[in-house]
């Protein structure tokens, strides 16, 4: 499975709850309000697909799928999710 990082911005707190219910079965980390670290089964184009029917008119979607090469600070629970994950990533 990849990891990716999805990034959502919600015009309406219904498209939040949305994609919160969403996003929840998914293995994933939550980074900040609309900000996630997700492990999916498949490639950006798939998970596009899957949380499309919850993004709205008005609302944007970005995702990107991260590799080994990543940093962080004072992120200390995407740091210990993701060396979870990705046991070779930083130390």
């Amino acid at each position: 499975m990849a990891v990716f990082l999805v990034m959502l911005e919600c015009e309406k707190v219904e498209s939040y709850n949305r994609a919160r219910k969403r996003i929840q079965p998914l293995v994933n980390c939550k980074l900040s309000g609309t900000t996630w670290l997700v492990e999916f089964d498949g490639d950006a184009s798939e998970l596009q697909q899957h949380l499309q029917e919850i993004i709205l008119q008005n609302d944007s979607l970005f995702i990107a799928a991260l590799n080994h090469d990543w940093a962080s600070i004072n992120m200390h629970l995407a740091r210990r999710w993701l060396t979870e994950k990705r046991p070779t990533g930083p130390v």
